[in-house]
């Protein structure tokens, strides 16, 4: 949601919520998007949201989206000023090719945590490593609660076209999981069709080789909604060690069906 980030918490499995509280303020031009909450086990009482912050001067672009976060210590009663991860520097995604746009998760980060550690990761698009050319996932942890974080590295394959709309999560046996869209089968001068992939990558000491998690599929035949759009809040769980992503694809030539929602399994 926009504004500022808000709170409302049930005891009695969701028949009663406490009424909203804002956790992540904002002032005058100021703003959250994405707020996602996560909960650190190993430290009891201890939960953070993240969340673009995006400040002024000119607070509805891009150019001044931030990763941040707000870290409650007591269970969600109380809650630390806003603290920032990293610059959120998308560029946008479009058609190589043609130039069309396509409406990602652009302005969304992922946080996800270690559940037996604490070890926070958080990831986001970000155009820093092409010079500002395209889009990649970048991804940036901490292992002291916040404190301090490492530089934002680049995770998706690089290709030399852009990765997008980016999820995570970790295992119980704090394997990373994390699954994008990308180009990387569309061919230069290709303006017919646009082939994108889905792929999953997994870490324990460093990111594996992709898996591919959905063939490539057109998404030139997604519906257009301020760009070709398949969805910007895609899933990945866990059961156990294995990952199971949630994720649209577009159904191409099927006009009359033009996306369908689509999961599977993956163990690493």
């Amino acid at each position: 949601f926009s504004g500022p980030g808000y709170l409302s918490m049930t005891t009695d499995g969701g028949r009663t919520w406490s009424t909203p509280k804002i956790i992540f303020p904002t002032v005058s031009r100021q703003q959250t998007i994405g707020n996602q909450i996560v909960v650190d086990r190993a430290h009891p009482g201890t939960v953070y949201d993240f969340a673009n912050w995006i400040q002024p001067p000119n607070s509805v672009t891009k150019s001044n989206s931030t990763v941040a976060f707000v870290k409650s210590t007591n269970g969600g009663q109380t809650w630390s000023k806003p603290r920032v991860v990293a610059k959120l520097g998308t560029v946008g995604v479009v058609d190589p090719n043609t130039g069309a746009g396509v409406r990602t998760g652009d302005i969304i980060p992922e946080p996800a945590i270690d559940p037996n550690t604490g070890k926070l990761y958080v990831i986001w698009q970000d155009g820093r490593f092409s010079g500002g050319a395209h889009d990649a996932v970048a991804l940036s942890s901490s292992t002291d609660s916040g404190i301090t974080w490492t530089p934002p590295t680049e995770v998706s394959t690089a290709t030399g076209r852009a990765a997008f709309t980016p999820n995570i999560t970790v295992a119980s046996d704090g394997t990373v999981g994390i699954t994008y869209y990308d180009f990387r089968e569309l061919l230069t001068g290709n303006t017919t069709t646009l082939p994108t992939d889905y792929w999953f990558k997994s870490s324990k000491d460093g990111f594996a080789a992709d898996t591919q998690v959905h063939p490539a599929f057109d998404m030139m035949t997604a519906p257009n909604a301020g760009g070709f759009f398949v969805g910007d809040y895609e899933g990945l769980a866990t059961t156990g060690s294995s990952f199971r992503p949630f994720y649209v694809a577009a159904n191409s030539g099927n006009t009359a069906n033009r996306t369908d929602v689509f999961t599977t399994s993956i163990t690493p």
